[in-house]
């Protein structure tokens, strides 16, 4: 029985509450991310042991937390709940600071209300290194924001700054739910937003340099996986004809028409590798099982990368796709 079972299986048993990490949850499955066969799985498991996962497996942030309890058998509609489709749009609670008061977080969502000091601000600003603070009333209730540009703007009009109140500025506050590419455009042009996770309290901040971290995140997988494609393609370019490539072809299940190298799958690419008698004719020095396992791993990880987990990759695969760009890279100058 997989341990995340064992742990659902647990709860039941002594009819309490747990809360626990989202990526304890994943760690318990035995992965490093979220996927959507995960969820599907984690919700099965849910259902069975009838159970609730709040947030949602799909919607909660992927450095926060979830609390898992028993559910009620009957919903007030008199019907039994259950998930009907797994959420896969990316929303903005897979970046790490919409929610700051997450178990990772040692200082959790640092903020000053309206009659804080401006002096007790600043000094917040630099011992953190921020260049915001949120100005919360309430734990759901966001005042504005103070930040070096509204201090400085105050200060140059002539206003005085003893409190944040003399000089915040407004902010949008975002629930943790959005999607993230709608979530994007509000940020770039807001600059800084606030977030509200699952049960209404203020979470998390998030700047526009959190996004573009996020999507270096997201965007250099794909990147590198271009880069090895187009290295393998000059590998090969002029050293096979049509007839070799038919070779490694699934004719039965593979009918587009090949004019270019560029035509094939990378599945193709590894396939010729494994030929003896075509991997002879790119007359390259290097062994070629050693070759060929690092283009079959690239290859799973291309077809994970492929359809899109927003989430972020694990190192060890970030390593070997930066290992074997570096590995054709020498090839291809030394060809």
């Amino acid at each position: 029985m997989n341990k995340l079972e064992e742990f659902l299986q647990e709860i039941k048993k002594q009819k309490k509450s747990e809360k626990i990490s989202t990526k304890q949850v994943i760690s318990y499955y035995g992965v490093a991310k979220r996927g959507w066969r995960v969820i599907e799985n984690v919700n099965s498991w849910l259902e069975k042991y009838e159970l609730e996962m709040k947030p949602p497996l799909d919607r909660t942030n992927f450095y926060g937390s979830v609390e898992i309890s028993l559910k009620p058998t009957i919903q007030s509609n008199g019907e039994l709940k259950k998930a009907k489709y797994v959420d896969v749009i990316p929303r903005l609670n897979i970046i790490k600071s919409s929610d700051l008061n997450c178990p990772d977080n040692i200082y959790g969502l640092v903020s000053v209300r309206k009659e804080t000091s401006i002096t007790e601000a600043i000094t917040l600003m630099i011992k953190h290194n921020y260049s915001q603070l949120p100005i919360l009333s309430g734990s759901k209730e966001a005042f504005g924001l103070v930040s070096w540009k509204s201090i400085g703007m105050a200060l140059a009009l002539g206003k005085k700054c003893e409190f944040v109140k003399d000089c915040y500025e407004s902010v949008e506050v975002l629930n943790y739910d959005e999607p993230l590419f709608k979530a994007v455009k509000i940020i770039l042009d807001k600059e800084v937003v606030l977030v509200k996770d699952s049960k209404k309290d203020i979470s998390g901040i998030v700047t526009a340099t959190d996004i573009g971290e996020q999507f270096l995140i997201l965007s250099e997988p794909f990147l590198l996986i271009e880069q090895i494609e187009n290295l393998i393609r000059q590998i090969l370019d002029d050293k096979l004809t049509l007839d070799d490539i038919n070779t490694v072809l699934d004719l039965e299940k593979y009918n587009k028409e090949i004019r270019h190298l560029s035509d094939l799958t990378f599945g193709h690419y590894v396939r010729i590798i494994e030929n003896e008698n075509l991997f002879k004719k790119l007359e390259i020095k290097i062994d070629r099982v050693i070759l060929q396992k690092m283009l079959t791993d690239v290859n799973i990880t291309r077809n994970e990368v492929m359809h899109f987990n927003p989430e972020e990759m694990e190192e060890n695969k970030l390593l070997k796709l930066r290992q074997t760009l570096d590995f054709l890279q020498a090839i291809v100058e030394h060809k």
